[in-house]
């Protein structure tokens, strides 16, 4: 196909050519050989082993395509010089993202989170050593619920706790299913078998671990987090609030329900919820309860600014559009960077009503994550924009967290670090939508040129299908 599309008088895009050329002549010849000339492949089992070749192949055959010729990529960037040109009647917001990181209390806190974190760690090394996928995949979702909130790990635990007491249940959420998604057929296979060995040592490790919750609260980061919201909410209309657990937000609409009542809604795997008081009842003190009310309401209430906070889990990063709300706060962050542009992705669009959209970013401050996610802050700004030809490093940077977050050995998360390190210092291609982005004076000439008139009429055509169906 690709030969064909070469031979047929198709031109190959220059910015990639060019991009090639300058970083690996060596491989630029050989996309050229075998996809423009359609040489023949005489060592394809060297060839799918090399990593380099099949992307660079990949991102090759994608960009060099009829469909290049015929369809037009408008980049933000395009998207502001149409505005400059007064083409569009609004311009694209700018992003300003803060990063938060948040200190545990020492006393209580640290204790606590150092706690999980050994659980967690021990048991997920035990279950790499017995070869039980399964059970590692799990203690993966308990790291990652840590670092959402106390609560959210707090119910998790009491869940697990109480599928190895009864050998029954689930130790897993709607929440987690993106997770299983992801995973590997070994670990979906090894929930079959998950209760046939339970370790005595784990069930009374849990039941110490979750008497420690009992006399320790979470502080610090709910603090920070109602005093951000406070001052956005100062300066603008409404936030939108994201987390990975509704366990987690389950927790914020109870400390916010105080605040701002009925001005807060909710969006989870339950559906669209609103405070409201029970109209049924006849006395008029009626205790206001989270009620499932249909999506326009909620995105009418919304739009109309009477409603200032929506808390969402990421059952709402797909397929919600909120271009009026300026102010977005991950009050955790997914170890995949994707599924936080995805969220983001919510109120950055063609339609915002701000000038720029505000991201807050939360996290423990000294984790794993933090490192991790600061590190892509500081080296790729990170979120600042549209991910574009990041894609390749964000992709790795799952394995990377995991890894560091699951090892014991502080050496072994120095050099995990530190192959990070390099990660991000490897050149960048350029993303797809960049190369094939024609030059704006070209693309308006293209769009602009007249269509010519099509040989079919409306009679002409339904006289073809008249007679195709008698015939």
């Amino acid at each position: 196909m690709s030969n064909d599309y070469f031979q047929q008088g198709g031109k190959p895009c220059s910015r990639l050519q060019q991009f090639l050329n300058q970083q690996d002549k060596i491989l630029a010849y050989k996309m050229q050989d075998l996809w423009q000339r359609g040489k023949k492949i005489s060592n394809h089992k060297q060839l799918l082993a090399d990593e380099d070749f099949i992307n660079t192949s990949r991102q090759y055959l994608t960009v060099n395509t009829p469909l290049k010729d015929l369809m037009f990529r408008h980049t933000r960037d395009t998207l502001r010089q149409y505005y400059q040109r007064g083409l569009l009647a609004q311009d694209i917001p700018s992003r300003i993202v803060q990063d938060n990181a948040i200190s545990l209390e020492i006393n209580r806190e640290v204790p606590l989170y150092q706690a999980v974190s050994n659980y967690v760690g021990h048991f997920y090394r035990l279950a790499q050593k017995d070869q039980r996928t399964c059970r590692g995949f799990l203690m993966t979702l308990y790291r990652k619920r840590l670092t959402s909130s106390f609560y959210a790990i707090k119910a998790s635990l009491q869940r697990g706790l109480d599928c190895l007491l009864t050998k029954q249940g689930s130790f897993i959420t709607e929440d987690d299913y993106a997770d299983i998604d992801e995973a590997n057929d070994a670990v979906i296979s090894g929930m079959e078998s998950f209760f046939e060995e339970v370790d005595p040592q784990e069930i009374q490790y849990l039941e110490d671990l979750l008497q420690q919750f009992e006399n320790t609260g979470e502080h610090s980061k709910p603090s920070h987090f109602i005093q951000i919201l406070l001052q956005e909410l100062s300066q603008r209309e409404s936030a939108i609030v994201f987390t990975q657990y509704t366990d987690t937000m389950d927790y914020l609409r109870d400390a916010l329900k105080e605040l701002y009542g009925s001005q807060v809604a909710c969006y989870s795997g339950r559906g669209w919820e609103l405070l409201k008081v029970n109209t049924q009842h006849s006395t008029g003190n009626s205790e206001p309860t989270w009620c499932v009310v249909p999506k326009e309401e909620i995105k009418c209430k919304f739009r109309k600014d009477e409603i200032k906070i929506l808390l969402c889990t990421e059952s709402a990063s797909e397929g919600l559009n909120l271009q009026n709300c300026g102010v977005l706060i991950n009050y955790d962050m997914p170890w995949n960077p994707m599924r936080v542009e995805q969220r983001i992705g919510r109120i950055d669009r063609i339609g915002q009503r701000y000038e720029t959209v505000r991201i807050h970013n939360f996290y423990y401050d000294g984790t794993v994550e933090a490192k991790v996610y600061r590190k892509l802050r500081d080296r790729i700004n990170a979120f600042a924009t549209v991910v574009g030809n990041l894609q390749p490093i964000l992709a790795k940077v799952p394995t990377f967290i995991e890894q560091a977050a699951m090892s014991a050995d502080p050496e072994e998360k120095d050099v995990l670090m530190s192959e990070f390190d390099s990660v991000l210092d490897a050149p960048l291609r350029p993303g797809i939508e960049a190369m094939v982005t024609m030059d704006l004076d070209a693309d308006l000439a293209e769009i602009q040129k007249p269509i010519p008139p099509t040989p079919f009429t409306p009679e002409s055509i339904e006289h073809l299908f008249t007679k195709l169906l008698r015939s």
